[in-house]
């Protein structure tokens, strides 16, 4: 894990508030791992999941306060990573279901391992994507029952989202869920992103981000 600076490349907006920054410089990570960002608004840095845009190294940054506003108005931002453990999906066919602001993120898995993509969001986006877009609860709720014939699923959104994709998803397939939204200190230290699970205390930031579904829930 390092320290570094990130200059940005291009900057993205997806909706009103969600936005992709593309970086000059790239990191070596696996997929689903997650870098610190510092900002002036809090002491404690901002995780964010690494992945691709145009070829070149990509988080996405969705608006929720000071914080998130800051990094998407900078052009130079420091950090540190890539923190977590990489998610490795098993063997069969695979979908990963994703908000927007994970764009990112899923361009880097479907790269690597083929697996299908589907967006689901609130809006429409002001750009076309590689991937099937709904757009609405109703439609998101369709898709997550239409889908059939899949090994595994990966869902990383909010956690309504992500527990609701959990319970409609879980009959079909194994069922993975990325718990970013809970990385404090990123490296293990301050327990603040301590989970309880099945099989005991996790910490998400060392110990995931991604869990099995049935670790969490029923």
């Amino acid at each position: 894990m390092e320290n570094f600076s990130l200059t940005r490349s291009e900057l993205v907006q997806l909706t009103a508030d969600t936005f992709i920054i593309s970086f000059n410089e790239w990191i070596d990570f696996e997929p689903i791992q997650f870098i610190m960002i510092e900002t002036e608004t809090s002491i404690v840095r901002k995780p964010f999941g690494l992945g691709r845009w145009n070829g070149k190294l990509a988080i996405g940054v969705q608006i929720i306060g000071p914080g998130t506003n800051y990094i998407v108005q900078q052009s130079v931002l420091e950090a540190h990573g890539p923190c977590g453990k990489g998610f490795v999906p098993p063997e069969g066919k695979g979908a990963m279901i994703a908000t927007p602001a994970c764009l990112p993120m899923a361009l880097d898995l479907h790269k690597r391992y083929g697996c299908d993509v589907f967006i689901g969001s609130l809006e429409e986006l002001s750009i076309e994507i590689p991937f099937p877009l709904v757009v609405g609860d109703e439609a998101f709720l369709n898709l997550l029952r239409s889908l059939e014939g899949y090994d595994w699923f990966l869902v990383i959104g909010s956690d309504q989202m992500e527990k609701i994709s959990y319970d409609i998803l879980k009959g079909k397939a194994e069922v993975f869920v990325s718990f970013n939204e809970y990385m404090a200190c990123g490296i293990g230290a301050c327990r603040g992103c301590a989970k309880e699970t099945k099989n005991g205390l996790k910490h998400l930031c060392i110990d995931g981000p991604v869990l099995r579904g049935e670790e969490v829930w029923s």
